[in-house]
């Protein structure tokens, strides 16, 4: 409400532009404003499910783990958990109009706007360390540091996942704290540049042996895709803070699920990458993720021969 010279007038701008993108799902025209791009993202969707359920299925049960493989799991869940939503989502709005219509839909789209938000900020934070952690031990003192333990990356990957769930429900009742969130964006996104700089200077350079170049390749090709897919995703993100009861499809939200669908490609591709080309999903995925131990076996192998000496 407006008031101007004694009269009071409504400003309507407002309640349109909520009916505008509250048309998309509203309870009398539930499907409206799909488009050719839903199909598509649905099916983009879909294959990341498999994808992804494969790398958790393989790392989880079939390869032996290791530090790097943490985080490789756990970045696959955040990658599962968001096209997982934005699957349903989808269905949801611009599926058969009997499916919206019987739900409730300001609270479920509440729901599936922050797990969205919650699984693409877990998966930035994951993928920053895991990058981190790779480039990091370029340098001798790391190597010991950084496989020292086993439960060091269970308990990074945990304290990630925390942080990404408690700035969630921050933004949720306080929208004031975005920009918490957008620093810690930008210092993400200035550890993966710098952790890619460290690596392609790891990839030119032949004298290092440690990390594997497969790996590498593997942390390089998922840093190069985030900022590429994910830069407009931001935006969507930035309007849905304000109000997490409205859910509109743009292209952005496809070239995010793109961002999360095509991690379990590269691997296959880094470790499919061999003399021998193999069509072998398991073995694609041991020969991009070999070598991660090699330099705490070498250490023991040369103090045993130390000690015989």
């Amino acid at each position: 409400w407006i008031h101007l010279g004694g009269t009071t007038q409504n400003s309507s701008w407002h309640p349109r532009l909520l009916r505008r993108e509250e048309d998309h799902y509203n309870w009398t025209d539930c499907g409206t404003g799909a488009t050719s791009k839903v199909p598509v993202t649905l099916l983009i969707c879909l294959c990341g499910l498999v994808g992804n359920g494969t790398v958790l299925w393989l790392l989880g049960f079939r390869i032996r783990r290791n530090p790097i493989t943490v985080y490789i799991l756990n970045l696959a869940v955040a990658n599962v958990t968001f096209l997982l939503c934005i699957a349903t989502a989808l269905v949801i709005f611009y599926g058969p109009e009997s499916l919206c219509h019987r739900l409730s839909l300001r609270n479920l789209t509440t729901v599936l706007t922050i797990t969205i938000l919650f699984a693409f900020t877990a998966s930035v934070y994951i993928l920053t360390a895991f990058s981190a952690v790779t480039s990091l031990s370029i340098l001798p003192p790391s190597r010991r540091s950084c496989h020292s333990s086993q439960h060091v990356p269970v308990l990074v990957c945990a304290l990630l996942w925390a942080l990404s769930f408690l700035l969630t429900i921050t933004l949720y009742f306080s929208p004031a704290a975005l920009v918490v969130f957008i620093l810690s964006y930008f210092l993400a996104v200035l550890t993966l540049i710098f952790s890619a700089v460290t690596l392609l200077a790891r990839v030119l350079c032949c004298s290092q042996q440690y990390p594997p170049r497969k790996l590498c390749a593997v942390v390089l090709l998922a840093v190069f895709f985030l900022p590429f897919f994910t830069a407009d995703f931001g935006y969507w993100l930035f309007l849905r803070v304000f109000d997490f009861s409205i859910f509109v499809f743009d292209v952005s939200l496809m070239l995010a699920s793109v961002n999360s669908a095509i991690n379990p490609v590269i691997y296959f591709l880094v470790g499919s990458c061999t003399s021998a080309f193999t069509l072998s999903v398991r073995a694609a995925f041991q020969g991009a993720f070999e070598g991660v131990t090699e330099p705490q076996n070498t250490g023991e192998s040369h103090s045993k021969t130390t000690v015989e000496t």
